[in-house]
C-alpha cells in the first residue's frame, strides 16, 4: 500500500484486509489513525487504530454504547427506522450508566470466578468427548468440531441449561451474529423471538426450582444485585449470545498461533502452567475481537486530530491497537512470550471491559491442553498461508482449521 489516500472507502470490507490487516493498520497509524470507511450497503463510519485513542474511544462518554442510539444512526443513514429487539436493550454491554451500572453489579455478583472454577472441572471431559466425536466422523476440523460448539456448551452449563439443547443455540447465536441489523430476511428477528421464548420458559423454571448456575443466581439475588424480569431476561440472552463467537475466536487463534511457532508450542507443551501467563501474549499478539462493539458519538469530538461529528458511529480497532509500536515497541508484529504481561485491550477498556474473560481464557487454556496432551504431534494439515478467513466487524472468523492429529498419547 502506498498510502492511505491510496485506499478504497470499503477498505475494512476488502478480503485483502480480511486475510491480512496489519499492514493496512500499520499504514492508518502513522497517517490516519481516524480513518473515514463505508460498509458495502452505505453507511458511513469512523475507524480508530491507534492504542491511545482506543483507550479513549472505549473510555470517554462521549462515544455511547446505546444500542438505541446506534440503531438510530444507522437507521438515519440508511433512511430506515430500525427495530430494535427487546432483548437487547437491557444488555450490560448495550447500555451506558446510569442503567448500565445497576446491572454491572447483579452480573458481577452471579457470574464469578469460583462459578467457572466449578465448571472447569467437567471441561477437560466435554472437550474429549468432542474430539472423540470428530474422530468418529472422520473429521479433522478443530474449528467445527471443537471451537465453535464449545463455547455454546460451557455457557449452556454456566446458565443450567441441558446440554442436549446446544445444538438449538448455536443456531440461534450464528444467525444472531452473522446478521445485520436491517435483518433484511426476517431470519434474525425469528431466532432472537426463539430464543427469547426459550430463555422465558427456562427463567420460569428457575424461579421454582433453582439450581447451582448462573441464572438461579441472577433469578434469586437479593436487594440492589436483584435484576427486574426484563433485566434478568436480556442479561441471559447477553450471556447465551455475547460470548460465543468472541470465544470460539479465541481457542482459533491460539491453536493457530501455537500450530504456526515451534518455539512457543514447545515452551507450553514442556510445561503447562505457562499457558495462562502465554494466554496474555496471544491474546495481544492474535485479537480474537478484532473490533469493539461499535460506539455513537453524542457530541463532536476530537481524536487522533480529527473532529469525528455527533451522531457518527465509530469502529475502535482492537487489533491495531495491541499492535501499535508506540506502546510494544519490541517487535509487535512478533509473538514474544517473555514480554511480560502487556496491556493489551483484547477485552476492552473502561467501564464495558468484558465480565467473562475469565471464561473465555479458562476455556481456552482446557482445549488447548487436552488436544496437545492427547495428540503430541498434532499439526497443521495445510500450509498456514491457506488458512482463510471470514469478514466480520467484531470477529474474524476462520473458514476452517484443518488438523493432523498424529498418533495419540499412549
Amino acid at each position: 500500500m502506498k498510502g492511505t489516500g491510496s485506499l478504497s472507502k470499503y477498505w475494512m470490507f476488502t478480503d485483502e484486509y480480511t486475510q491480512n490487516p496489519y499492514p493496512i493498520l500499520a499504514q492508518l497509524r502513522a497517517e490516519q489513525p481516524v480513518a473515514k470507511v463505508e460498509t458495502p450497503d452505505g453507511v458511513r463510519a469512523w475507524a480508530v487504530t491507534r492504542y491511545e485513542d482506543v483507550r479513549t474511544a472505549l473510555s470517554d462518554p462521549r462515544f455511547s454504547r446505546d444500542i438505541r442510539k446506534l440503531y438510530g444512526s444507522l437507521g438515519r443513514q440508511l433512511g430506515k427506522e430500525l427495530k430494535v429487539e427487546e432483548e437487547l436493550t437491557n444488555q450490560l454491554a448495550n447500555v451506558d450508566p446510569p442503567r448500565h451500572t445497576p446491572l454491572r453489579k447483579g452480573l458481577s455478583f452471579a457470574f464469578t470466578p469460583k462459578r467457572v472454577r466449578g465448571l472447569r472441572e467437567g471441561w477437560p471431559e466435554v472437550v474429549d468427548n468432542l474430539i472423540d466425536e470428530m474422530l468418529r466422523a472422520g473429521g479433522n476440523d478443530l474449528n467445527s468440531g471443537l471451537a465453535e460448539p464449545l463455547p455454546i456448551i460451557s455457557i449452556a452449563q454456566l446458565m443450567g441449561v441441558p446440554d442436549s439443547d446446544w445444538p438449538r443455540f448455536l443456531v440461534w447465536t450464528t444467525t444472531l451474529r452473522v446478521v445485520d441489523a436491517s435483518d433484511p430476511t426476517g431470519i434474525k428477528a425469528r431466532h432472537s423471538r426463539e430464543l427469547s421464548e426459550y430463555l422465558q420458559d427456562l427463567i420460569a423454571r428457575k424461579e421454582r426450582n433453582p439450581g447451582d448456575d448462573l441464572l438461579s443466581a441472577l433469578i434469586h439475588a437479593e436487594g440492589d444485585k436483584r435484576l427486574t424480569a426484563d433485566e434478568t431476561l436480556s442479561s441471559a440472552f447477553g450471556v447465551m449470545t455475547g460470548g460465543n463467537d468472541t470465544t470460539t475466536a479465541m481457542i482459533n487463534s491460539t491453536f493457530t498461533t501455537l500450530l504456526t511457532h515451534a518455539g512457543a508450542r514447545e515452551r507450553i507443551t514442556s510445561d503447562f502452567s505457562e499457558l495462562p501467563n502465554a494466554m496474555e501474549e496471544i491474546l495481544r499478539f492474535t485479537s480474537p475481537v478484532i473490533n469493539s462493539l461499535q460506539r455513537v458519538t453524542l457530541e463532536p469530538v476530537e481524536l487522533g486530530g480529527v473532529v469525528i461529528p455527533k451522531d457518527e458511529i465509530v469502529i475502535i480497532s482492537i487489533q491495531s491497537a495491541n499492535h501499535d509500536a508506540s506502546v510494544f515497541p519490541d517487535r509487535p508484529d512478533e509473538l514474544d512470550l517473555d514480554r511480560g504481561r502487556p496491556s493489551h485491550v483484547s477485552f476492552g477498556y473502561g467501564i464495558h471491559y468484558c465480565l467473562g474473560n475469565h471464561m473465555a481464557k479458562a476455556l481456552t487454556e482446557v482445549a488447548v491442553r487436552r488436544v496437545f496432551e492427547r495428540f503430541p504431534g498434532v499439526r497443521l494439515a495445510v500450509d498456514p498461508s491457506e488458512l482463510r478467513y471470514q469478514p466480520g466487524l467484531v470477529v474474524r472468523p476462520l473458514v476452517s482449521l484443518p488438523v493432523v492429529f498424529g498418533t495419540p498419547a499412549s
